[in-house]
């Protein structure tokens, strides 16, 4: 029967398009180590039809090396390495052997041991791969007996499943000979603490990982799969999954949906400096888009199904900033406050007039999160025997940073303007939002979940207050408050651990959980926080 090969053809918008079907006996064997089942497509953009034809050419032999392996692996036979695959896999092992004598460093002395072992080995042969006249035929053979025991490899093959054929085997340790003596120099200058980063590992093909798969384990995720098995079993806060699920579909797409264990610490490295040529900034790429990555890898580590997460230590440099402005300048927090006073548009629905009305004043008199405030139901507000108001702030209502809930008592200057009237006045339940039961046989997809009406109220709130032209884009339009709170109740001479309390900012200070403060302390603190300068109804 006739093997049809692919066809490179070119499609009306000038892109270079193909299809590799992939055979039925290894579609499961491929699916779980590329997440491809049915076809490879290849599509280029760009290029000369020369330029395309070759990088086709490299695209099919990769794919069809893949298909080789797979079948290769699953009847036990052995391996036939081509060229490129000869040198991916000198770069496996060469991570390998420098990740092993990491997790155990030996001293110089030992690597110069080696080195001497080699190198007397060597110069009796004439050289590396060198077979001069008069040298007997059994000195290289004893050369290569003492590379296989320095590289361990026969311990390298036997993890990563794979069984050469003899010439394959032998091309791979005259191939990496070089490469043993180039990382046990490495190794020699960390034991030494010269920790320089290793310019050698460029040499090697990029992806790998891969080209060879014998019988490597697997994790049988992608990383979009990773990142949905993470969201089930950990069942993160709404704003984490809809902020980092277009972190995983990027990172799924960079890697072609292969699976996780594939992933190499450079791929890991190449998808950063992927990441800071786009318009996010360092500080972004870190803290949401490394950190995301991170996590979950780190997850999945402790699932046993990778050895090791290549994003350790990955991160952007980030040039020292000066002072933060994060705090609200007084005529900006002045502009906000007497904002709430005045009419909004008669379309305006009347749940958002509330919450224009008070969560701003909230905030700036309790320093909590906007969203606390606007997740805020009537049953959290109550009178303290002693006279005093308290307002709850509990993960019952919404989503409370570290899930640890905290009362703080209201300010005088809210109760005069007529917050608990409005509060005794509300019907039961969300104060600045409608109820919003699901519809029936409604179904919620975890990995992207509609955002909560506390969530999307608040970020009304910061559009309303960048209208009004609070616009310093150093102070956040919602969170500026809690700076606010903070720097007010310093001048204010309030104690930091009723500060601390107010915020929900936990303490470094081990001594100050053994002396939270109670409910009298805040009522007393709160009475020295000075009232903003607003004239109110």
């Amino acid at each position: 029967m006739a093997i049809l090969m692919p066809n490179l053809t070119r499609a009306k918008n000038g892109d270079w398009f193909s299809r590799k079907v992939i055979p039925i006996d290894v579609r499961d064997a491929y699916q779980r180590a590329y997440g491809v089942r049915q076809e490879e497509r290849f599509r280029r953009s760009d290029l000369s039809q020369g330029s395309a034809k070759a990088e086709f050419g490299q695209w099919l032999a990769d794919v069809e090396g893949r298909i080789a392996s797979l079948r290769s692996s699953q009847a036990g036979e052995a391996i036939i390495l081509s060229h490129r695959e000869l040198h991916v896999l000198v770069g496996r092992w060469y991570d390998w052997f420098i990740a092993q004598h990491a997790a155990n460093p030996q001293t110089a002395e030992v690597w110069d041991h080696h080195h001497e072992q080699y190198q007397n080995l060597t110069e009796a042969v004439g050289g590396v791969g060198e077979d001069p006249e008069g040298v007997p035929a059994w000195y290289r053979p004893r050369v290569l007996a003492k590379v296989t025991e320095l590289s361990r490899l026969p311990s390298f093959l036997a993890e990563a499943g794979l069984k050469l054929d003899g010439a394959s085997q032998d091309n791979l340790l005259n191939t990496l000979e070089q490469d043993l003596v180039v990382a046990m120099a490495l190794l020699r200058r960390q034991a030494e603490g010269n920790f320089a980063p290793d310019t050698h590992r460029m040499k090697f093909p990029v992806q790998a990982a891969t080209t060879i798969t014998g019988n490597v384990k697997l994790a049988g995720w992608n990383a979009w799969g990773a990142f949905e098995a993470w969201v089930k079993e950990r069942q993160p806060a709404t704003a984490t999954v809809n902020r980092w699920r277009v972190v995983f579909m990027d990172l799924n797409t960079f890697l072609d949906g292969r699976d996780v264990a594939l992933m190499t610490d450079d791929e890991a490295v190449q998808w950063k400096d992927k990441l800071t040529g786009t318009k996010a900034g360092g500080r972004t790429i870190n803290e949401v888009w490394l950190t995301a990555a991170r996590t979950v890898f780190n997850w999945v580590k402790k699932q046993k199904k990778l050895t090791n997460n290549p994003f350790v230590d990955v991160k952007v440099a980030v040039a020292r900033s000066g002072p933060t402005k994060s705090k609200f300048k007084d005529e900006d927090a002045e502009t906000i406050l007497k904002a709430t006073t005045r009419p909004l548009g008669v379309k305006t629905k009347e749940h958002f007039r509330a919450a224009v009305r008070w969560v701003p004043w909230l905030c700036a008199y309790t320093g909590a999160r906007s969203g606390e405030m606007t997740q805020l139901r009537k049953q959290d507000i109550e009178q303290h025997k002693d006279g005093f108001w308290v307002l709850s702030i509990t993960p019952d209502a919404g989503t409370v940073k570290g899930s640890m809930p905290r009362l703080v008592v209201l300010h005088d200057h809210l109760i005069e303007q007529g917050f608990i009237d409005f509060v005794q006045a509300a019907k039961p339940g969300p104060l600045f939002y409608g109820h919003t039961a699901p519809r029936p046989n409604q179904k919620i997809d975890p990995l992207n979940p509609p955002r909560p009406p506390y969530v999307q109220l608040r970020q009304k709130l910061a559009d309303w207050v960048r209208k009004l032209g609070v616009t310093d884009p150093g102070v956040g339009p919602n969170h500026g408050w809690r700076h606010t709170f903070r720097r007010r109740a310093a001048k204010a001479k309030i104690e930091e651990r009723i500060r601390d309390a107010f915020c929900g900012h936990s303490d470094p200070k081990v001594g100050r959980h053994y002396e939270p403060p109670d409910l009298e302390d805040l009522a007393e603190a709160i009475k020295t926080f000075p009232r903003y300068p607003v004239d109110t109804p």
